[in-house]
């Protein structure tokens, strides 16, 4: 009796010992489509972010990843602070303008900064139909962008160039000290709220205009979001080359070029994230061109593998609507 005694309580610890080390393994999870608070049932608790059901990381605050109006890829990110300042990303589709402009308007209808990534219809186009129609009665204080002369967008994009003039012509409505072209190292304070440039617009040859993206880096909270927009493995590669290892660390990524064929799994161990946001639709996000998951020819599986690989602990996707960490 004594030995069975000894080997139940043995028994016991051990059970004991794997019920708290799993209460501390990471899982990767996507929340529902009500992205307000995470749908996990056991969260591990990483080491900077407290990111387990119902918690809050932005004091007041709030991010937004918004879900495109048609199945299609775009990016439309919207910060803002506990005190009403707003800060948009990009924007999306020329169609998202209406829903993305019913966010802003819920907000206040005042945008203190505006920035963009790089100028590709699904990214812009929504920016350039606001701008183009005054009686959305949306305000916007400041843009932020680099833009290469028209000449190179004419060179290695012909047959999407002209959406660059449609932006300069947008952007143009806005009074001259309402529009800031950025740099490497500039840093904008927006309320509460800071963005830091990592860096300027590389002009490659190949995958030139979303190699072209601007990356910038958001303070909220002492939250860090880093952007990427479009940067393929070419840009993401001279990022880390100037940028290096703790200047890429954030606790928050934005999938670069929509989570396939971005930026190199190198790159995304040294940044190291908890959070992925997923500017993506259900499609790309399945790699699934009709013929059922994996089916395309897009790398969105092996980005998702590299994620669960590196400790991502939660995943938003657009896929699931709108969504907001708060």
């Amino acid at each position: 009796m004594k030995h069975f005694s000894i080997w139940k309580k043995i028994a016991a610890c051990v059970l004991f010992i794997n019920i708290v080390l799993s209460a501390f393994t990471p899982e990767i999870i996507t929340p529902g489509r009500t992205a307000d608070e995470l749908t996990a049932v056991r969260m591990g608790i990483g080491p900077s972010l407290n990111i387990g059901p119902g918690s809050k990381i932005f004091n007041g605050g709030s991010l937004s990843l918004l879900a495109d109006y048609d199945n299609r890829q775009m990016l439309s990110m919207v910060l803002q602070d506990k005190n009403g300042a707003l800060v948009v990303i990009d924007g999306g589709w020329d169609i998202d303008a209406d829903h993305l402009s019913d966010v802003i308007r819920s907000k206040g209808g005042h945008v203190s900064a505006w920035f963009i990534t790089h100028p590709h219809s699904d990214h812009i186009g929504a920016l350039v139909k606001i701008l183009n129609n005054p009686d959305r009665k949306i305000t916007i204080d400041n843009v932020y962008y680099s833009l290469a002369d028209q000449s190179w967008y004419d060179k290695v994009e012909s047959s999407r160039s002209q959406l660059v003039n449609d932006l300069r012509s947008a952007l143009s409505t806005l009074p001259a000290e309402s529009l800031h072209t950025v740099k490497k190292g500039d840093e904008i304070q927006i309320g509460s709220i800071k963005a830091k440039v990592l860096n300027n617009p590389y002009l490659l040859d190949v995958t030139s205009v979303n190699n072209s993206s601007m990356a910038y880096k958001f303070f909220l909270n002492n939250v860090s979001i880093l952007v990427l927009g479009d940067m393929g493995p070419e840009a993401g590669k001279l990022l880390y080359e100037e940028a290096g290892a703790a200047e890429l660390k954030s606790d928050i990524v934005q999938m670069s070029h929509h989570g396939q064929y971005g930026v190199s799994r190198e790159v995304y161990a040294a940044i190291k994230p908890q959070i992925a946001l997923w500017p993506c639709p259900l499609w790309l996000w399945n790699n699934d061109n009709g013929g059922g998951i994996g089916s395309g020819d897009w790398k969105t599986l092996e980005t998702r593998q590299w994620m669960e690989e590196l400790g991502v602990k939660v995943n938003y996707c657009i896929k699931d609507g709108d969504q907001t960490i708060y």
